[in-house]
């Protein structure tokens, strides 16, 4: 590079290249221009120049200057980089990769340099060469944010398992946002232009045709979380897809497209469908969506409306069952209304025999209760606060009869739709209050279960002990079970004394972290 000597000059570059780092670009170039004027043969202002030029999209004044500095200084990492920029910016994605390889060898970690080499390769569909560079770019710049992109990758290489076997979220109905005739092309042009996106969809879903372009999704979830959970069927490389040439540019804004097979569910119907999602969209919300027939027809499905979109991982989280419909039913009703318990659109309880996750799960907490010890094939069962009654349907199957409530009514309405697939027909479920349901005189029982409400429902620790003996036969069991002993429960334990105040003796007491995430205690009294 040229050799400055003059220190107002020097001074005055850095100045620039501070406003260049502040994006204040036209002020650098202004300042730029002034210097070159000063100093014309400054390979380093040029190439400033250029890549300030570059930011405010005047590619052709840029151009010059870059080529200059790039064939002059071939080893210079700025000039290596910018050239890259360049020429990705013009398709020349060949020469592009080799300048930012350049730029790597020379600044192993060069943050930008990175980005452009993983995008190339996505581009191209280099799928283990771009997880390289995405874990290249996490060593160097651990804060860097990758989205989705690097657990996707993972799960359609092979490289782990997804931790779900599906995922279910609302989403909206909405049309194309350009109807007219100057508007982009439709998916039906695409995919004359792309006989093998047709082929290779129809072949993976095992359709017989193809109803493309009919339906877009606008997401009410954050797809990056989702797509952390449930493997992509596939990957849509942009550089093999071909767009008139009025619009060639728009898979290179793209990238590429991920491809998930499910479901979409509307009014008790469903219907297989695949699930496009491009790796830059035009809105974090939107999803395009391909199925064999019209599923605004099959669905019934008008603007607007709300549906249910259910992602598979699995041919197995795929089969079109009873216990599917019913899933799809439970998630339907589940996100009808706004749940206080559960993280991330997850169940608040979960049962992994049945492959339904959930926050708390059903059988390892059945295991950490012992509560095969307490159970008796003519017991009559209370559940404080059930949810949607994955505990009581399986503990249904071990005693006389099971009512639960809780005050949500939706998740009552779930618990109901689970008791009937499971043929649990001596578990009764109830939308009440603990005030309403004690009210109702539903008389007594031999076990109750109070699993994590004592805090909601309000009451003094002697006065919910109180009205608890006055719900329990003699010789009676109670389970009890604490919020967070850390946030909101900490006396949890201290407070027990109010059962062997009331004459109960403790027969188990213990802690678990069942979601992994909050400490939680338990213990269990019988009534003498």
């Amino acid at each position: 590079m040229n050799n400055r000597a003059q220190a107002p000059y020097e001074d005055r570059f850095l100045v620039a290249q501070q406003k260049h780092g502040e994006a204040r670009y036209d002020e650098a170039i202004v300042d730029y221009r002034q210097l070159l004027v000063e100093q014309p043969e400054d390979l380093a202002v040029k190439v400033a120049l250029g890549g300030a030029l570059l930011h405010k999209d005047r590619d052709v004044e840029a151009a010059p200057l870059l080529r200059e500095v790039w064939e002059a200084a071939p080893d210079d990492v700025a000039a290596n980089y910018y050239w890259g920029q360049y020429s990705n910016r013009q398709g020349d994605h060949t020469r592009a990769y080799e300048c930012f390889l350049r730029t790597v060898a020379a600044e192993p970690g060069h943050l930008l340099a990175t980005k452009g080499l993983a995008t190339l390769c996505l581009y191209r569909g280099n799928l283990d060469e771009a997880y390289h560079w995405l874990g290249s770019l996490q060593f160097f710049h651990p804060s860097a944010k990758l989205g989705a992109i690097k657990p996707q990758l993972e799960m359609l290489l092979g490289k782990r398992n997804p931790k779900r076997q599906f995922f279910c979220a609302k989403a909206k109905v909405f049309s194309r946002s350009s109807i007219s005739q100057d508007g982009p092309p439709g998916e039906r042009d695409i995919l004359a232009l792309n006989p093998d996106r047709f082929e290779g969809i129809v072949n993976l879903c095992g359709w017989s045709r193809l109803e493309p372009g009919t339906l877009n999704l606008a997401l009410k979830f954050d797809f990056a979380e989702a797509a952390k959970w449930v493997a992509p069927a596939f990957y849509e490389a942009a550089a093999d897809v071909v767009y008139p040439p009025a619009y060639e540019s728009i898979p290179r804004r793209r990238i590429g497209y991920w491809y998930y097979r499910g479901y979409l569910y509307n009014n008790g119907a469903y219907q297989p469908m695949l699930l496009r999602r491009a790796v830059t969209p035009n809105s974090e919300e939107v999803a395009e969506v391909f199925a064999e027939h019209s599923l605004r027809e099959t669905l019934a499905l008008s603007d607007g409306q709300t549906v249910l979109c259910y992602l598979a991982s699995s041919e197995q989280a795929m089969q079109d069952d009873a216990w599917l419909a019913c899933r799809l039913k439970a998630y339907d009703l589940f996100f009808d209304q706004t749940q206080q318990f559960g993280r991330r659109l997850e169940l608040y309880q979960g049962h992994e025999g049945w492959q339904l996750p959930g926050q708390r799960p059903t059988l390892h907490r059945f295991e950490q209760y012992a509560l095969g010890r307490w159970l008796t094939p003519t017991a009559r069962v209370l559940d404080i606060g059930c949810n949607i009654g994955c505990f009581g349907i399986e503990v249904a199957s071990n005693v006389g009869s099971y009512v639960g409530f809780d005050i949500n009514a939706s998740l009552i309405e779930v618990a109901k739709t689970l008791a009937d697939y499971h043929q649990a027909d001596n578990c009764e479920f109830r939308t009440a209050s603990f005030e309403d349901f004690r009210s109702s005189d539903p008389g007594q029982f031999d076990l109750i279960f109070s699993f994590a409400v004592h805090v909601w429902i309000g009451k003094p620790m002697r006065d919910y002990v109180s009205d608890l003996k006055a719900m329990l036969n003699p010789g009676g069991i109670i389970v009890i079970e604490s919020n967070d002993l850390v946030r909101n429960d900490s006396q949890f334990f201290a407070n027990m004394s109010e059962f062997i105040r009331e004459g109960f003796f403790l027969l188990y007491k213990g802690k678990l972290k069942d979601d992994g995430v909050i400490n939680r205690g338990f213990c269990v009294f019988q009534l003498l």
